[in-house]
């Protein structure tokens, strides 16, 4: 499947609005809603009205209902309506001065599409990697040998089995023919980043011939950068050096040295003028063989040009490389600046003796943090899996610099967003090797247990990302090499489309710990302010207290349910027929989530909002509202609710001929409805993640009977329980399994994803501890289902290498792009049971420690 008909996430327009006239839809809403009302004691709908006049509890509820829907509404959230900019920046000060990178973070994996890279955090950075091919490959392939970016269809084994964020990475890389052991350590020193040296251990595999093998690392940069060359010589027969000097590091120097020379290695070196996006490529051209006497291809070796090149390549050939015999070179970089404080190069047994001390450390913070080795039945096998998971998130953290493609709804050319640089963990390094706006908000749940000031640098970098109307791109394409990743048709972002803000999850775990005082600032809280506020006046729905996702396409005739990608769960069944009166659950939800971190952040300053936020997150909290807005006698659930029906599907029907003279009848796939009489307003009725929503944020009352419905169903083999986590999607809906058009096969329509089943895990957590009547059956739950995660994450894990974006829900085995050590990561905390300690989320009021002026 083409890499065009498999990527998740891509734009759609709403180009054509409902034909329904909305004082219709409205009067049909409003009906519903009032035919809803409850009675008690089986009064008459009369005695019922003056049972609620009498209530003063009622009756406050009322006025406090109307009061927020006239004044904070309108004026407070809603906020004022501007003129739309696509790549105007918000006037508020930035959060990340990128004259003043953190040492710490100044060097990294940044080029996490490759299969090892590295660059450094400015907007015009050196940039560093690595690529291989042995001959073997070659031999079967000619367009799929040479090595360079993470790729699925390569069909390697690969991954971090240590990395910290910081300091030093170990990745291991199986190959056909060969395995690779990738180690790198930085060291802080001097005025540009310090020191760092990467070491390459390649150990060819037993096979019945010798075949050679080429490795190749290079040096690129925008700019011409090289001084100076000294290659091979009888002088120095075992090292390479290179001198260069930008504007970012100044003066540096570059050394290659050869730890192994018992294989004759031939070692070749090119200085020349590439550019990096298609670097790749343009290498192959500089490739010569001279068979027999030469059967491998080399670069010819080239003294430095005047012509001023950009680039550094040196190729290492093994050309009888003995099975099982490591060889191994170290990369040594070296700034200028640190030359006074250095002792020695970073090599030899000085580099082994720091790997092993920084291994130790980690081991030791990582047990201090997760505590693994004190739960139940955690081997040594399962410890190193999570170890792994966790170090693949971290060393997935990229940085990029560029500008986005942008555009309003019906904008025929895109604008250039300004220009920006991002600093971000991806869900893949093999398919989705880029920002991706609600993945980040899970990974940093996991990312800020591991290092608190990874996480800040990731939030202040998105939340730059913002334009002068509140808005952030769902996805961050910048700059040639990121771009040349994704199809072109995906590229556009459009400023009507939104994005869950999962970012106020991992907020709201930095509140709960108390840390972070050094980002909740003022200029922080009013970015994410103008977030927030962009939300509640984009994304509102028909009545108070409802939202509705945009970029439906109500057109849509190839749809069997038309996407709404902006909500994340993408081809998730929705209302049949999009209208501007749908009312979408779960982003109502997320809502009551944002509006009371945002009040808690105004706490902190003492701000006069305070009251205002907390306030409305209490009334969307409130379980009387939600259930009238949401909830399904009939169905018995929670669910969306909008124009709908279930009998559709998909048909191959004729295309009409364009003239009679036509020879061939074209067909095409379409949906059709098969009952026109079911099209009406109701409740949508497809049971899944989103009916799930209001337990997944905490916002069910504890004591609710409707808390205890959503429990037994979670444990219905025949809705979503299956012995390998929660299905998407439960199999007894219309649409379970069912391919959305003839080329789209289901994605959150059965299918186990780690995000919902790890919010639902933690919801359980916290119903199970806090008093209530079902506190031991949602503990009994979790329970169940931690274990059936658990146990089919490791097999799956043991058997193909990879952790998987989902897990087939009949099977277990994985399915999508892998490596995803993104969101499925969380089987980290979700082994650690770190949220056994959150907090109640709404319903009570949570005194906050100030600790920030």
């Amino acid at each position: 499947m083409t890499e065009k008909l498999t990527q998740r996430r891509r734009q759609n327009d709403n180009k054509h609005p409902s034909n329904l006239n909305n004082d219709q839809i409205n009067e049909k809403v409003v009906a519903v809603t009032k035919k809803r009302k409850p009675t008690r004691n089986n009064a008459s709908p009369k005695e019922s009205f003056l049972l609620k006049i009498k209530s003063p509890i009622r009756l406050s509820i009322f006025l406090i209902m109307s009061i927020v829907v006239l004044f904070y509404l309108c004026k407070i959230l809603i906020g004022f309506v501007s003129t739309e900019h696509t790549n105007v920046p918000i006037n508020l000060p930035k959060l990340v001065n990128i004259n003043e990178a953190t040492p710490d973070r100044f060097w990294g994996t940044y080029r996490s599409n490759l299969y090892f890279g590295l660059k450094h955090q400015s907007s015009k950075s050196l940039s560093v990697g690595f690529m291989w091919f042995d001959y073997g490959t070659l031999q079967r392939s000619n367009d799929r040998f040479l090595r360079h970016g993470c790729d699925q269809n390569d069909q390697l084994k690969y991954g971090w089995t240590y990395h910290d964020g910081e300091r030093f990475g170990i990745e291991d890389i199986k190959d056909n023919n060969l395995d690779l052991n990738i180690q790198w350590i930085k060291q802080l020193s001097g005025q540009h980043g310090g020191d760092w040296t990467t070491r390459i251990n390649v150990t060819p595999k037993s096979v019945g011939s010798t075949i050679p093998i080429s490795l190749f690392f290079y040096f690129h940069h925008e700019h011409p950068w090289i001084k100076e060359v000294k290659s091979i010589s009888k002088q120095s027969p075992d090292t390479v050096t290179i001198r260069g000097q930008t504007n970012e590091l100044d003066k540096f120097s570059i050394k290659i040295h050869l730890n192994t020379l018992s294989q004759q290695p031939v070692v070749r070196t090119l200085t020349d003028v590439f550019r990096l996006d298609t670097i790749h490529r343009d290498i192959l051209t500089k490739l010569t063989s001279n068979p027999p006497k030469q059967p491998f291809f080399i670069l010819a070796d080239q003294t430095l040009k005047d012509s001023e090149p950009n680039t550094f390549f040196i190729q290492i050939t093994l050309r009888q490389p003995v099975a099982d015999e490591a060889f191994s070179f170290d990369i040594i970089y070296q700034s200028e600046s640190s030359d006074r404080e250095r002792e020695q190069d970073l090599t030899g047994l000085y580099f082994n003796d720091e790997l092993v001390r920084l291994q130790k450390q980690f081991d030791q913070r990582f047990e201090t943090i997760f505590q693994l080795k004190t739960k139940q039945n955690m081997d040594e096998t399962k410890i190193n899996f999570a170890r792994s998971t966790l170090s693949n998130l971290i060393g997935g953290i990229s940085y990029f610099t560029g500008q986005s493609l942008v555009a309003k709804p019906g904008q025929k050319t895109p604008d250039q967003y300004f220009t920006t640089s991002l600093y971000t963990a991806v869900p893949s390094r093999s398919f989705f090797p880029r920002g991706f706006l609600w993945d980040e908000g899970f990974h940093n749940l996991l990312i800020a247990r591991w290092n608190q000031n990874i996480t800040i640098d990731i939030l202040k970098h998105w939340f730059d990302m913002l334009n002068d109307n509140g808005w952030i791109p769902r996805e961050i394409i910048l700059g040639d090499e990121a771009r040349a990743r994704v199809p072109s048709e995906f590229v556009i972002q459009h400023t009507n489309n939104a994005n869950p803000p999962t970012f106020f999850l991992t907020i709201d775990y930095l509140l709960k710990t108390n840390q972070a005082n050094h980002l909740f600032t003022l200029p922080f809280i009013q970015r994410l302010e103008k977030w927030y506020q962009w939300y509640n006046r984009t994304q509102v729905g028909p009545t108070p207290f409802t939202f509705r996702w945009r970029g439906r396409n109500a057109s849509s005739i190839y749809e069997l349910n038309p996407k709404t990608l902006t909500s994340g769960l993408d081809d998730y069944p929705r209302a049949s027929h999009p209208t501007d009166s749908e009312r979408h659950l779960d982003l109502r939800c997320w809502m009551t989530l944002a509006s009371s971190i945002i009040g808690k952040l105004y706490s902190i300053l003492n701000n006069e909002k305070t009251n205002q936020y907390l306030a409305y997150a209490q009334l969307l909290s409130n379980n009387d509202l939600l259930d009238q807005l949401h909830w399904s006698d009939e169905y018995e659930m929670y669910a969306d609710y909008g124009l709908h029906t279930d009998y559709v599907q998909l048909e191959r029907v004729p295309i009409p001929k364009k003239s009679p003279s036509q020879q061939y009848q074209q067909t095409h796939i379409i949906r059709q409805v098969t009952k026109d009489s079911d099209v009406n307003f109701k409740y949508v009725k497809h049971f899944g993640y989103v009916s799930l929503f209001p337990l997944m944020t905490r916002v069910l009352n504890p004591h609710s009977n409707k808390l205890d419905k959503i429990l037994n169903d979670l444990k219905n083999s025949t809705l979503l329980w299956t012995p390998y986590g929660l299905r998407s999607l439960a199999r007894s809906s219309s649409l379970y399994g069912m391919r959305n058009t003839e080329h789209d096969p289901p994605y959150w329509r059965g299918a186990i994803w780690i995000n919902m089943n790890y919010m639902v895990l933690s919801a359980l957590q916290h119903y199970a501890k806090i008093s209530g009547p079902y506190s031991d059956k949602a503990q009994d739950i979790y329970k169940q289902l931690r274990t059936n995660l658990l146990k089919n994450m490791l097999r799956v894990y043991e058997k193909t290498g990879h952790v998987w974006e989902q897990y087939d829900d009949k099977t277990g085995n994985g399915k999508g792009s892998h490596p995803f050590t993104g969101w499925s990561s969380l089987i980290v905390l979700i082994m650690s049971e770190l949220e056994s300690s959150a907090k109640k989320f709404f319903n009570q009021d949570v005194p906050l420690k100030r600790f920030t002026k």
